[in-house]
């Protein structure tokens, strides 16, 4: 049975990645200074980003969701370096501690310990933390649309997640 705990895997600091799906089908992406998108994953990054890390075997157990990310995000940081988007994914976040906003296409809304948080596919988005404390998050990302097809493609090309 696979289990995680974020205490003994870590990145950045305040971020780990609990679960991970083999097959990486989802995009990430943010504006240029033209408004247009662009895929985040063609800039070189200041820091290690969760979604192109390699899980063990035992945490790439996901067949349907992307990921499952952990974050302690410090008082007045965001969750990552700016406002990006899933084109081919929804989000749910949990917040797990602490109090700040989520800014979810033009609506910015107070957060807080145990609000559930729902993103939908397309639209650009962050999470900030608030207060003096750490602001505890749990994302769970799932491929829609061309996500869930670039995924059911990769598991048909024989790539059992079990297997690894």
């Amino acid at each position: 049975m696979p289990i995680a705990n974020w205490k003994s895997q870590v990145y950045n600091v305040i971020q780990s990645l609990l679960f991970n799906n083999r097959h990486r089908v989802i995009s990430y992406q943010i504006k240029d200074e033209q408004g247009n998108q662009q895929d985040r994953a063609a800039q070189p990054a200041p820091v290690r980003r969760l979604y192109e890390t390699e899980t063990p075997p035992e945490r790439t157990c996901l067949q349907t969701i992307q990921f499952v990310h952990h974050m302690l995000i410090p008082p007045g940081e965001r969750h990552v370096r700016e406002l990006h988007i899933h084109p081919d994914a929804e989000e749910i976040v949990v917040i797990t501690r602490g109090k700040g906003v989520a800014i979810i296409g033009d609506s910015t809304t107070d957060i807080q310990a145990e609000d559930v948080i729902y993103i939908p596919p397309g639209v650009e988005h962050e999470v900030r933390a608030g207060g003096n404390e750490f602001l505890g998050a749990l994302f769970i990302n799932v491929p829609t649309g061309d996500g869930l097809v670039n995924l059911q493609a990769a598991q048909q090309r024989g790539s059992d997640p079990h297997s690894a």
